[in-house]
């Protein structure tokens, strides 16, 4: 099953980075819209590092959705479960920083689906159509005039489209920092498996830090997406998508915090009157375990869809970071 494979790819790309013994102090959840129908497309997010040297980071995304629009010309359902797996690469000096990131994505069944009905019930909240279907199924399907635009209907998965970014720091002091960030999305992956829009994607974006306390971190990204015309929606995509990331982080003690953001972008399809396609907002909440597991810092979170249907219902995240060496 596609998710067994996501495992044995996670495993050997943690098999890679088990050396050094300097963990990494970054800032931000580096998080991003999981619509698995637009997971082919570029959007950037926060990646601020303060510590020189090579990085790496493991991300692990698990997203379960179910949402079921319609009117008089589109019809939308999504009822997948979503695996992402990040693999990112960085280099950092006082001044500047260049990153890869290569994901592997796989849409199959969704064997959480009972359990988040379950969750629902017990907390008598809304299942937005869940009970009526069937679990463990795989949809994906957008239709539009009478014309299907994007299908899925069988498990599949596939290494992603490879991203690569250039940061430069352009003022820092011992309590603020900012950065211009340039980056390219490369076609390496595949229409076929919707792992790809086999066509090239480009961003800016500028990030700020700021720490007022001791214990407590504010930051922001403000980025511009240019979607290359590729992919299944490639005939309806918004030729710039504009996005931004509002966060805080506090010290509870020196190796644990918690972090809250807020994800937006505008939206990604154009004449939609559909929730999934037009701009969203998610809320971001994690724990942050710094120098546990051999000098990891280790972050929990998960996502909640703050405008109701405009991102998947609940996304779950973990992510393994350090650097390897200087």
């Amino acid at each position: 099953m596609a998710y067994t494979t996501t495992i044995k790819f996670i495993l050997s790309g943690l098999a890679v980075a088990l050396v050094g013994n300097v963990a990494a102090a970054g800032v931000g959840l580096n998080t991003r819209d999981q619509n698995p129908m637009l997971q082919a497309y570029y959007l950037p997010s926060i990646d601020v590092q303060q510590d020189t040297g090579w990085h790496f980071k493991h991300s692990l995304f698990i997203t379960n959705t179910y949402q079921n629009e319609g009117n008089a010309n589109e019809s939308l359902l999504i009822d997948v479960e979503n695996y992402r797996y990040d693999f990112s690469l960085a280099y950092q000096t006082e001044h500047w920083r260049i990153s890869g990131t290569l994901p592997f994505i796989a849409n199959d069944r969704g064997s959480l689906d009972g359990l988040i009905e379950d969750w629902h019930d017990t907390f008598n909240l809304p299942q937005g159509g869940r009970i009526a279907n069937p679990d463990n199924q795989i949809v994906l399907s957008y239709s539009r005039n009478g014309q299907t635009i994007f299908e899925q209907t069988r498990p599949d998965s596939d290494i992603g489209d490879l991203s690569l970014s250039f940061n430069y720091r352009l003022s820092k002091n011992e309590n603020a920092s900012t950065e211009l960030g340039v980056g390219i999305e490369l076609p390496t992956g595949s229409i076929e498996s919707n792992s790809g829009n086999e066509s090239t994607d480009f961003a800016l974006w500028l990030s700020t830090i700021g720490k007022p306390t001791e214990t407590t971190t504010f930051y922001g990204l403000l980025g511009l997406s240019l979607p290359g015309k590729g992919g299944q929606l490639q005939d309806y995509l918004k030729d710039r998508i504009w996005l931004a990331q509002i966060g805080s982080e506090y010290d509870f003690t020196p190796n644990i915090t918690g972090i809250m953001q807020f994800d937006l972008h505008t939206a990604t399809i154009r004449d939609t009157e559909l929730e999934a396609f037009g701009n969203s907002m998610q809320l971001q909440l994690a724990l942050q375990f710094k120098n546990w597991l051999n000098n990891y810092h280790i972050d929990l979170f998960f996502s909640e869809d703050i405008m109701v249907k405009s991102a998947p219902d609940i996304t779950f995240g973990l992510r393994l970071s350090r650097i390897s060496f200087k």
